[in-house]
Order: structure tokens, then sequence, then C-alpha cells
């Protein structure tokens, strides 16, 4: 969600806000039950047009724009930090799921592809860093509204059935038409983590051959569980979470909000017998709690980032001002607390106090912005290690 848009959708009441249902669009054709992983040579009617999809290898897109960074470092003193390549890209792939941008308060799929703005802004906020350690691909998929999840799950469904058609359908076109045996990763965050989870669901829990090439799983900002003190035996039966370093075909989530509150988290509370999946990506790829490299992209007024009047660059980056660690917070329930670390005398580039990041959806803007660097590197770890160096 672009933050101007996500202030004023939380701050006014969701009541103001709920217009007539749009009759949901018809879902994308189901592919041929004659299909069989890993669907070499499948071909979407839709995703095999280039206007499909929001980013591809090779192109000059969405995903190829400038990353340049302002770094502010713990003296207050400022440099430019330009974004250079990393080896390994052709070896592993991503695919990216973006989160809702959609910001009307009515059910409905959103179906209007002229204006990409807000599909682009979101990412290169969260998904353009991977560039470097995977070939990226993003499909533009006719996500729900905001206004639809405010309906409940059952009035939902109709939407959601179509968003997920999309995104099976533009999944199934990238391995049959681009994968080639490559090794994947799948990104998605709030509702583009809900989606990358069906994935997982449908091609890979219960499919050997698909969880021999997931490298790794990301759906960031989406709730899962697992049986208590164990790594499966909740969302999936088979997909484990990811615990160590290396490991590979594991999961990666969290929900974050401030650390010293407790978190108001709405109905994202596990099932009984059941406790949220939480795994703090500094921890797992830095064996710290602190994020390596946390970058916000410099966002429209009025949400100004804080004390970087004149920076020259799109993004601002901060090292280890942030510290991450996976709370327990009683019935199940854990997720990712951060602040800014003891000691660290540096302001924090986003107003941490405002109202909003105080709800219900905790920091769930930002959530893959803080441990952003720690996430790039999680997946170069691996990439490395399939070059053998």
């Amino acid at each position: 969600m672009r933050p101007v848009q996500l202030r004023t959708a939380l701050l006014l009441p969701a009541f103001a806000f709920l217009g007539c249902a749009e009759t949901p669009p018809p879902v994308s054709p189901a592919p041929p039950v004659t299909l069989h992983s890993p669907f070499t040579g499948y071909s979407s009617a839709h995703y095999r047009d280039p206007k499909a999809w929001l980013c591809l290898p090779g192109r000059s897109d969405t995903c190829a724009e400038d990353l340049d960074a302002t770094e502010l470092r713990p003296d207050n003193t400022r440099v430019e930090v330009r974004d250079t390549p990393a080896p390994g890209a052709d070896q592993v792939d991503c695919f990216y799921v973006y989160p809702t941008v959609d910001l009307r308060m009515g059910p409905a799929n959103h179906e209007d592809f002229d204006d990409l703005e807000p599909m682009a802004r979101t990412t290169v906020s969260q998904a353009a860093r991977f560039r470097y350690t995977c070939r990226l691909f993003v499909p533009l998929y006719r996500q729900t509204t905001f206004g639809t999840y405010l309906r409940g799950d059952e009035a939902r469904r109709p939407y959601r059935e179509v968003a997920v058609s999309d995104v099976v359908d533009a999944f199934l076109h990238y391995m049959g038409q681009y994968n080639q045996g490559r090794k994947i990763v799948l990104i998605g965050h709030s509702q583009g983590g809900e989606m990358v989870v069906e994935l997982l669901k449908r091609f890979f829990d219960h499919d050997p051959v698909m969880r021999e090439r997931l490298l790794l799983a990301m759906p960031i900002g989406w709730p899962m569980d697992v049986a208590p003190g164990q790594t499966k035996g909740g969302t999936f039966e088979n997909l484990p979470v990811c615990s160590k370093a290396g490991e590979t075909g594991c999961i990666v989530g969290y929900r974050s909000y401030a650390a010293g509150e407790t978190a108001r988290v709405g109905t994202a509370v596990p099932a009984p017998g059941r406790e949220s999946v939480c795994v703090n990506p500094a921890e797992l790829a830095h064996t710290r709690p602190s994020f390596s490299r946390t970058f916000f992209h410099k966002p429209p007024a009025p949400l100004s980032l804080v004390g970087m009047d004149g920076m020259a660059t799109p993004f601002v980056m901060t090292r280890d001002l942030y510290t991450g660690q996976c709370v327990d917070a009683g019935n199940g329930l854990r997720y990712l607390t951060i602040a800014v670390t003891p000691g660290d005398r540096r302001t924090s580039p986003v107003n941490l106090a405002l109202p909003f990041l105080h709800g219900v959806l905790g920091y769930h803007l930002f959530d893959m912005q803080f441990p952003q660097g720690d996430l790039v590197d999680l997946v170069a770890e691996r990439a490395k290690a399939l070059r053998g160096n």
C-alpha cells in the first residue's frame, strides 16, 4: 500500500466507506487436469503477453529502476551508496506478488491496469533490490480491494478466488515458459503473502518434485502457524519454517509491531493448539538481532523522511539502527517486535510515533523494509551455495 493512502484508510472510520459490492469478474481458466509438475510447456493465454507482467528479466521496467541510497551513519554523517550487482542471479528466480494497492473501500477486484504507479512504487520498495540475487518475475493480478477484507472471509471469497486464479495462472506460465530448472524463491507481502501461501499449498507442500525446486519462500506479513515448538504441522504439512543458516526449501514469515507494546493483532491469532510463525531475518542471516541494512523509499508528502531533507537518492539506508525480536504474547501468538537499537543516537528516518503504526496493523507497512538487507542476504547466501563458492 502507498503510505499516504494507507494512512487515510486507517484514520477514517471503516464503516464510512462500505460501498456497494461489484460483481466479481470471471476467474482465470483452470489448468488442464493432465498438467503435472514441473508444468513444462504450459502457456497462459493471458500471461504470455509481456504487458501482463510488471517485471520480467532483461527488460527495462519497474525492477530496473534506480536503487541508490543515502546511508545515515552512526555519527549522523551521510554518504551515497550506489547499488551494485552481485553474481549468481541467473541460477535463481524470484517470483514476487505485491500487496494490496487498491484501497477502494467497496468489495471488488482490481481490473484497471492503465495506471501502474501504485504497483510499481510498492515493487520498487519491497522487491527490486532482489534483482541482483535472482531473476525477478512480477505478474499483474486482479487483487481484491482493501475494502473487501472488511467484509469478512465469506463475503471476500469470490473476489479472492479471482485474485488466486490470476496468480496461479501466472505462476504456471512462469514454470512452463521461464523456469527451465532454476531454483525458486517465492516472495509476497500482505495480500501478496496470502497469494504465496496459496501457491505453496497447491504446488509445493505435497509435491516432492516442487519442494526440491523451492529455494526459499517469504510470505511476509501474512499469518501462518505451526505445531508448538515444531517447524511444521500447521499451515503446511511438509514445508518447514526456516530455523538454521543455509537451510533451503523452508519458510520465512513474521508480522511486525512496535517493541514494548501489546500488539492488537485483530484476526491474526493462531488456531487453538498452534503457534504463529515468526522468523527474524537478521537472526537467520547473520545470527544477530539487529537489521544489517534497512531501506526506506522516499515517500510522498506528508510522510516525509525525518531529517533527510535534500536527499538526492530515492532511498535512505541505515545499518544496525533497528533491532528485531520474536516474542511470545500468549495463546500461541508470536510476532516480531522492532525498536531502535539501544544506545544508537541516530534519529529514525521514519517517525515511529505516527498513530497508524500503533494500531491493529502495527508496522505492517514497513514489514519488508526494516530487514530488507537481511532478506536479500538470505537469498544471496543460498545462491552462492548453488554456485559452490
